[in-house]
C-alpha cells in the first residue's frame, strides 16, 4: 500500500513537470528589453561648388634702401665746413653740398696748370709761325722734296702734344678742385657721420654712410609654386617700369598703430635658396619718407629703413577651384564623398594651397559633390552613413 502511494506521487510529479515544460516551450517568458536597432553613423557634409579665386601670396621682409653707400673723399685736406643736414637721420637733395675741404692747395694747382697751358699754347703758336716761314723759304730756295725736319713738322707735332698734355693736366687739377666739395649723388638721408669740423682727411677716407630716400625695397621670399601666381617684370627687359609688377600691400605696427603702404613687385632675384627652397621677389615703395609730399597726401606714415613688414602680394585669378574645410582633407591628399546610396567614396584630390581653416583644390571634385567634413575619424570606403548638411 505504501509502495503504491509512492509510485502515484512520483507519477504525478513527472506529469506536472512535463506539462510545465510544454507550457514554457509554448509560451516563453517575455523580456522587458527590446532589441536595439543599429543605425549608420551621422556625419556632416558640404556641397562642392567651383569658385573663381585670386591667389594672393603672403610673405614678410625687412625694408632696405635701394642704394646705400659710403661717402668717400677723393682728395686730402682739412674740413672747413659741414652741412647741417649731414647728421645721422638728416635729409638732403641731389647735388647738395655736404662737406667742404680746404681748396687752397687745389686752387694753386689749377692756376699752375693754367699757366702751363698758356705757355704751351704760346710755344705752339710760335712753332706754327716758324713752320710757315720754313715752308716759304723752301719754296723760294729749295730744290726737290723737302724733308719733314726742314719744314719743322716734328717740332710742330711736339708742341701740339705738349699743349694737349697740359690741357689734360688742367682738367685733372680742376677735377681735384671740384672734389674738395663733396656733394650728394642722390636724394637721400644720412645713416651715420664719421667726421668732424677741422679734421684732416686723406684720399679714400670715409665721411659717413648715406642712402637713397626716393625708393625703398623689400626682399620677399615666396615658394616656387606661389611664384607662378605673381606678375613679375622680366629682368632682361630693362625698359619695363616698376608699375608693371603685381601690387603689394605692406603692413606693420608702427607709431603705436597698424600702418600700411602700397608698392609694386619690380623683379625676381631668380635664384632658389638651397636651404629654404624659396625664391626672392623684390618690392619697391616710392618716396618712403614722404619728402616729395605724396606720402603725407595719402595719409600713410613714413616707411623707415629696417622696419619688419608683412606683405600681401596680389596674385592671379584662377577659375574652377574648390574650397573645403581643412578638416575634410584626409591622409595622402584624399577626401570622402557621399554617394547617392549614402556610402562613402574616397577620392584623390590635387591640393593647390593649404590654409589654416581651408584647403583649395585644383582637381578631384565635381560640382554638387557632398564632401564629408566631420563625424568620422577614420572613414572607410563603402561605409554607410547618415548624412546631414553642415550649417
Amino acid at each position: 500500500m505504501q509502495l503504491r502511494r509512492q509510485l502515484f506521487v512520483a507519477l504525478a510529479i513527472a506529469v506536472s513537470g512535463g506539462m510545465a515544460a510544454i507550457a514554457i516551450i509554448n509560451s516563453p517568458p517575455q523580456s522587458d528589453r527590446q532589441e536595439e536597432i543599429v543605425r549608420p553613423p551621422a556625419v556632416q557634409y558640404v556641397i562642392a561648388e567651383p569658385e573663381r579665386l585670386r591667389m594672393d601670396v603672403r610673405s614678410q621682409g625687412r625694408v632696405t634702401a635701394q642704394t646705400e653707400i659710403d661717402l668717400i673723399t677723393g682728395v686730402s685736406g682739412n674740413i672747413i665746413s659741414i652741412s647741417p643736414a649731414f647728421v645721422s637721420g638728416g635729409a638732403f637733395g641731389k647735388g647738395d653740398l655736404l662737406v667742404s675741404i680746404d681748396p687752397a692747395e687745389y686752387d694753386l694747382r689749377v692756376a699752375q696748370a693754367q699757366a702751363r697751358v698758356m705757355e704751351a699754347q704760346y710755344q705752339l703758336t710760335r712753332e706754327e709761325a716758324e713752320a710757315e716761314q720754313a715752308r716759304e723759304e723752301w719754296q723760294q730756295l729749295g730744290q726737290g722734296d723737302p724733308s719733314p725736319l726742314s719744314l719743322r713738322i716734328p717740332q710742330l707735332q711736339e708742341k701740339k702734344a705738349k699743349l694737349a698734355a697740359e690741357q689734360e693736366e688742367l682738367k685733372n687739377a680742376r677735377l681735384l678742385r671740384q672734389r674738395t666739395e663733396i656733394r650728394a649723388p642722390f636724394n637721400g638721408r644720412v645713416r651715420n657721420k664719421a667726421v668732424g669740423m677741422g679734421q684732416y682727411l686723406s684720399s679714400g677716407d670715409v665721411l659717413g654712410r648715406i642712402y637713397n630716400s626716393d625708393l625703398a625695397e623689400i626682399r620677399l621670399p615666396v615658394s616656387t609654386q606661389e611664384l607662378a601666381w605673381i606678375e613679375v617684370p622680366a629682368s632682361s627687359v630693362s625698359r619695363v617700369p616698376a608699375a608693371a609688377g603685381a601690387q603689394v600691400k605692406l603692413t606693420a605696427h608702427y607709431q603705436g598703430e597698424a600702418q600700411y603702404w602700397q608698392g609694386r613687385i619690380v623683379r625676381s632675384e631668380g635664384v632658389v635658396d638651397e636651404k629654404t627652397g624659396m625664391v626672392i621677389v623684390v618690392a619697391q615703395i616710392a618716396d618712403p619718407f614722404g619728402l616729395r609730399g605724396g606720402r603725407s597726401d595719402s595719409g600713410a606714415a613714413v616707411l623707415p629703413i629696417g622696419l619688419h613688414v608683412e606683405a600681401g602680394i596680389e596674385g592671379q585669378w584662377l577659375d574652377h577651384l574648390f574650397v573645403i574645410p581643412a578638416g575634410a582633407l584626409l591622409k595622402e591628399n584624399r577626401v570622402a564623398v557621399i554617394d547617392q546610396d549614402q556610402r562613402l567614396r574616397l577620392r584623390s584630390v590635387a591640393v593647390l594651397r593649404k590654409e589654416r581653416e581651408h584647403i583649395i583644390l585644383r582637381e578631384g571634385l565635381a560640382t554638387g559633390d557632398r564632401v564629408l567634413v566631420s563625424g568620422l575619424h577614420h572613414p572607410v570606403e563603402g561605409m554607410t552613413v547618415t548624412p546631414e548638411p553642415r550649417l
